[in-house]
């Protein structure tokens, strides 16, 4: 079997991303410079950054074709109020597109003059906090997608592909065969409850891959009493604010005053802020955000924003754990130098442990996963029919094989809207979030009374027929809870 763990999905930025910050800490040992003459006294080049880059921009083009459906491209803006950061950040986006190639599966980066990046986001401060005027910004292109979906979907996909997939199940211990240490050791299988019902079941197995990412040295520890732990748990604060602190269509990325990477993002008829966190935190399931991370990502907003922003303006706010490897070279607690790459890790017993990494290369993980099995544990080679195959997989509802809508959603919404006679806000989250499958959402609803109203005009001249909303202002309907 392979163990995740169960914290929530919904806890990321939204970003399917290749990681602008590792692209500058290659060239840059100290960031954001404030003068030019630090571009020069901070340049140096790292190899290893470029390489996360590289294989971020690989995965990033496979996550959004493998649901075009629910991932698209969103612009971001990188305000720019010295006349030497023109030049600069123009160069590091066309060195990200160079990066990415041909399958860049965005849109590329282009310098807008201060007029138009003013008229694109209308919200931006045009100046910086020291009295620099706006001189005009940078445009580059990442990834959107919805997290918890985008986990569904994968799991619906696997389950297709003939694999056993169970929710609200807990890792009680593992099944192994001898002792630690011992010649003939093997961790063989878990013994799981089920979290609903109480029931305690035995899963057997030729392999076991620990995927549990900030829970991944508790599973460890499992196989190998007194292993040393190798996680450390990276949180990261999120506000929403109301829809007007963005434009609906572009977004903005700024470096903080401290070196990290501050997101501005429409989301969802509202606007989410955030940015991974300083420091380790407590490995727990239900994190939660500090007032100091509330405050600092404030008053970084309002650094950019002319509207200033309060806690009036704060909708909702989380905080998610980021599972980072330790880097043995690493200052205690410098979050920034931890390994933002995935490793993997065989303990005593050959179980296999995945970690680090992040949610844009969560396909390249896998692969390296199965192939670190097949090592572990040559006799599976035999069940290879094929080498991997998930780099051109398509996930659930992405019209596999173009027999509903040949890829093109936005028929999708063009029929829910006429044979459904939905409203065009819902017909388009239906298509955001579920592909074709909204199709069969839409059947189901019609199909059952209690998901629709059919009321008669007050004129006595027939009747108005509407899906039952779960709440009048927004599009989610009853129907997606009961599909």
């Amino acid at each position: 079997p392979s163990i995740h763990p169960s914290i929530h999905p919904s806890s990321s930025t939204k970003l399917i991303h290749g990681g602008i910050r590792y692209l500058a800490q290659a060239f840059q040992s100290k960031i954001p410079p404030q003068e030019l003459s630090d571009v020069f006294l901070n340049f140096r080049y790292n190899h290893e950054y470029m390489k996360i880059v590289q294989a971020d921009m690989a995965e990033r083009a496979y996550m959004i074709e493998s649901a075009p459906f629910m991932t698209h491209p969103i612009p971001m803006m990188i305000p720019l109020y010295k006349w030497w950061e023109i030049p600069m950040m123009f160069l590091t986006g066309q060195l990200y597109d160079f990066i990415a190639g041909s399958r860049r599966a965005v849109p590329q980066s282009h310098y807008i003059t201060r007029d138009e990046a003013l008229y694109q986001f209308p919200t931006m401060n045009d100046r910086d906090p020291k009295g620099n005027p706006l001189k005009g910004g940078l445009v580059i292109y990442d990834g959107q997608q919805n997290d918890t979906r985008m986990n569904l979907y994968i799991a619906m996909t696997a389950d297709q592909a003939g694999a056993a997939c169970a929710n609200h199940t807990e890792v009680l211990r593992l099944l192994t065969t001898g002792k630690p240490g011992e010649e003939g050791y093997r961790v063989c299988g878990a013994v799981v409850r089920d979290m609903l019902t109480g029931d305690e079941y035995e899963i057997r197995a030729k392999q076991v891959v620990n995927a549990c990412g900030v829970f991944s040295d508790a599973v460890r520890r499992m196989a190998e009493p007194g292993v040393d732990d190798i996680m450390i748990a990276a949180p990261g604060t999120h506000l929403i604010f109301p829809d007007y602190a963005s434009p609906e269509q572009m977004g903005m990325v700024w470096f903080t005053q401290d070196g990290r990477i501050l997101y501005l993002l429409p989301w969802e008829g509202g606007t989410i802020a955030g940015t991974t966190d300083p420091g380790a935190s407590e490995v727990t399931y239900e994190p939660k955000p500090t007032m100091a991370e509330i405050d600092f990502i404030l008053d970084e907003c309002n650094r950019v924003l002319k509207d200033p922003l309060d806690y009036s303006h704060v909708k909702s706010a989380w905080s998610g754990l980021r599972p980072l490897v330790k880097d043995p070279n690493a200052a205690p607690g410098d979050t920034k130098k931890l390994s933002r790459n995935h490793v993997i890790n065989v303990t005593d017993g050959g179980l296999v442990t995945i970690a680090g990494g992040k949610w844009t290369t969560y396909r390249q993980m896998a692969e390296d996963a199965v192939d670190k099995c097949l090592e572990v544990t040559p006799e599976l080679t035999d069940h290879a029919q094929s080498g991997c195959v998930t780099k051109e997989l398509k996930l659930v509802g992405a019209d596999r094989g173009g027999a509903v809508c040949h890829q093109n959603f936005d028929k999708v919404a063009v029929t829910l809207r006429e044979e459904f006679g939905m409203e065009k806000e819902t017909a388009q989250h239906l298509r955001n979030n579920y592909g074709t499958r909204a199709l069969q959402l839409a059947m189901l609803a019609k199909s059952d009374k209690r998901l629709y109203s059919d009321l008669a005009n007050k004129k006595g001249d027939g009747s108005r027929f509407f899906f039952n909303k779960i709440h009048p202002k927004h599009p989610q309907l009853e129907a997606e809870i009961v599909y």
